[in-house]
């Protein structure tokens, strides 16, 4: 593969070249051109190298922020403080405290938000551009999701929220997590769009082939152990460990938690 080192000896050599070659350009015309459109082509591909780590190197912002707030940066063994306008990325971990929330941006109309006494790790995160994928996974506690610019499969855009029992694909929608790790149980809420929920396998092995995804009308038990269910808008499925997942409309008192009405408050202001 040609590196930019050896590219950049072009620029030196061609120069040399045409001038050492002037006498016979009149007889033969097709060197120059050759030699010309030769040093074209690999200077286009230095500004493609040059430009390609600007196009993909963006981090996600903390843009709202109630303390206290921490962030365990990869690689390192301390937490440390987090503050509105800090940038977070893949292998990050963020905890917040008592009374502690924080907002996280990955791109227009696209953040995330982590309630109190919460602890959720960054698995991966590219952000590109054109594109967003990224794993998130919840130790403890509750975390919202609101992707009000859904994302674009044919761009290879993808968004994974997991728990140590459930599994959930987002495309675009607005939607909370509640993980309890005392009983392993998972409460989710889907207040816009829809979401893929799958349990986490319980034991390594070789790969099973699972039936495809299908819409459950509330309220609906599902009495299998391997299962996948697509859950609308203003419905919330109940999991715990051991038991069928279950599907039901999401009440008044469920609209009515301060948790989700601040939410709501902050995703009018990205629409």
């Amino acid at each position: 593969m040609t590196t930019i080192h050896e590219i950049m000896q072009t620029f030196v050599r061609v120069p040399h070249l045409i001038g050492r070659n002037a006498a016979h350009t009149r007889v033969h015309p097709p060197l120059t051109m050759f030699l010309v459109g030769h040093l074209g082509a690999r200077l286009a591909l230095v500004f493609f190298l040059i430009s390609l780590p600007l196009a993909v190197a963006r981090a996600a912002e903390v843009t709202y922020l109630v303390k206290p707030v921490e962030v365990l940066r990869a690689g390192e063994r301390a937490w440390v403080p987090l503050n509105v306008g800090d940038e977070v990325v893949e292998g990050d971990a963020i905890r917040t405290g008592k009374g502690g929330r924080v907002e996280v941006t990955l791109a227009p109309k696209r953040v995330f938000r982590v309630s109190e006494i919460t602890e959720v790790v960054l698995d991966s995160m590219v952000l590109r551009e054109a594109a967003l994928s990224a794993r998130f996974r919840i130790i403890l506690g509750r975390f919202w999701t609101a992707i009000l610019d859904p994302l674009r499969a044919a761009r290879g855009e993808s968004l994974v929220v997991e728990t140590p029992t459930v599994t959930i694909g987002i495309k675009g929608t607005r939607f909370d997590v509640d993980f309890d790790p005392r009983t392993q149980g998972v409460q989710t809420l889907v207040l816009e769009g829809q979401v893929e929920a799958n349990p986490q396998p319980k034991r390594p092995g070789p790969p099973i082939e699972m039936p495809g995804p299908r819409e459950i009308a509330p309220p609906q038990e599902v009495t299998r152990d391997e299962w996948t269910l697509l859950v609308g808008a203003n419905q919330k499925l109940i999991y715990l460990p051991g038991r069928e997942p279950i599907l039901v409309p999401i009440t008044d008192e469920d609209l009515d938690d301060e948790w989700v009405r601040f939410n709501d408050a902050r995703d009018a202001t990205l629409r």
